[in-house]
């Protein structure tokens, strides 16, 4: 048997036989995997084009600014129709009282025969009113140590451009007196010796009480006051 196997020419159909084994095993295994991976190709290639073809197609929604409801712009029209604010803004900041407190004319005492006077010591506001309409409101600053009288007057008959009280050191512009015949007067914010405003003195209009028992005003309010409104007419303070 040795022999036989060692014989070249004997040998030559066992290589053969061998070689072509060898490559017929060679191709059922290519066949067996081929499937496979062109089944695992085609699923990936699949799922890409799927992943693709989602990415491409997918839509994100608009931002919405949504506008005020109906509802809520009529809740503010109902608020503010319940609620009337002072004509003038509420502020912690000084104002000018080189100017009127509002930007309307000042009401004509001649068509308003029930024009009044009504002092807010809380609120530091005159309010000019004929009956019970708002016409005006002006800046104030009362009495410091609750030194402004409470209760009903009328305006007097005194009345003047300017004064100066060198007791207090201060006088004021355009004066009308409400109380004692010239003790407790309507004046603008106060001045020195030589006429001047006293700033610091003019910067609590509006805002804290400064006075010593009168009703400061802007110096416009001061002279419409003092040129326009008549003897008699009532003053309520509280």
């Amino acid at each position: 048997m040795l022999r036989w196997l060692l014989d070249p020419v004997r040998r030559t159909p066992v290589v053969v036989t061998s070689a072509l084994l060898t490559l017929l095993l060679t191709v059922l295994i290519v066949n067996l995997f081929q499937p496979v991976d062109a089944a695992h190709a085609e699923r990936t290639t699949a799922a890409g084009a799927s992943s693709t073809s989602t990415v491409s197609v997918r839509r994100f929604p608009k931002a919405h600014h949504p506008s005020k409801s109906a509802s809520s712009s009529s809740a503010t029209k109902n608020q503010t129709k319940q609620q009337k604010p002072d004509p003038i803004a509420t502020s912690a900041h000084p104002v000018d009282w080189l100017k009127p407190s509002q930007q309307v004319d000042y009401p004509d005492p001649a068509a308003h025969p029930g024009l009044s006077l009504e002092v807010s010591l809380q609120d530091q506001r005159v309010y000019v009113r004929d009956g019970s309409e708002l016409l005006y409101t002006m800046y104030a600053s009362t009495g410091m140590d609750d030194s402004t009288p409470r209760g009903s007057f009328r305006i007097q008959n005194e009345r003047g451009d300017h004064f100066y009280n060198p007791g207090e050191g201060m006088g004021a512009r355009y004066y009308t007196s409400f109380l004692n015949h010239g003790v407790f007067l309507f004046h603008s914010v106060p001045t020195d010796s030589k006429g001047g405003y006293i700033k610091e003195e003019a910067d609590m209009l509006g805002i804290r009480p400064g006075s010593h028992g009168c009703i400061r005003l802007t110096v416009p309010d001061a002279r419409w006051i003092m040129q326009s409104v008549p003897a008699g007419t009532p003053v309520l303070i509280k």
